[in-house]
C-alpha cells in the first residue's frame, strides 16, 4: 500500500515546481518531479528517505517545501523510533522541558520557512547547543 502526497518543490527565483510523493511501507519514500524525471529512496526511515529526495532537489536547484524541510523541526530519537521517523518536533526555545508540537514531515510548508538540509543541521545543532562541524 502506499500513499500519494502532493507537494511543491521552490527554486531560487521562486518558481514553484509540482512534486509528488509515493510513500511504501515502511519506510520507502519515491519523489517524481513531474515532467523533470524520477527519483526513489529506500532507507532505514522515513526522515531518512526524505533527507535524500531533498537533497536530490536541491542537487537540481529546488528546495521541497514540506514540514520536515523547515530548519525548527526535527524528530527526537524516540519520536523517529516510534513512528518509523515520520513526524517530528517543532523545535521551539520557549517550550524548553514543556511538550513540543509534532508535525507529520511530510505535511505542505510555505516556501519562506524552508532550508536545504545542510541549514537544517546547522539549525538543529545550534537549537541543542552543539557547535556545527560539518560541511
Amino acid at each position: 500500500m502506499s500513499e500519494v502526497v502532493n507537494l511543491t518543490a521552490v527554486d531560487s527565483a521562486g518558481v514553484q515546481w509540482p512534486v509528488v510523493l509515493r510513500l511504501g511501507e515502511p519506510s520507502v519514500a519515491r519523489v517524481e518531479l513531474v515532467g523533470h524525471g524520477v527519483f526513489g529512496s529506500a532507507d532505514d526511515d522515513y526522515l531518512s528517505c526524505l533527507l535524500a529526495v531533498r537533497e536530490y532537489l536541491e542537487a537540481r536547484g529546488r528546495l521541497l517545501c514540506c514540514q520536515g524541510a523547515r530548519p525548527d523541526v526535527w524528530p527526537s530519537g524516540t519520536l523517529r523510533q516510534f513512528d518509523n521517523g515520520r513526524r517530528a518536533h517543532v523545535l521551539d526555545h520557549d517550550r524548553r522541558g514543556a511538550e513540543l508540537e509534532v508535525v507529520d514531515i511530510f505535511a505542505p510548508a510555505p516556501a519562506e520557512v524552508v532550508v536545504s538540509v545542510l541549514d537544517q543541521g546547522k539549525a538543529v545543532f545550534a537549537f541543542h547547543g552543539l557547535p556545527w562541524r560539518g560541511e
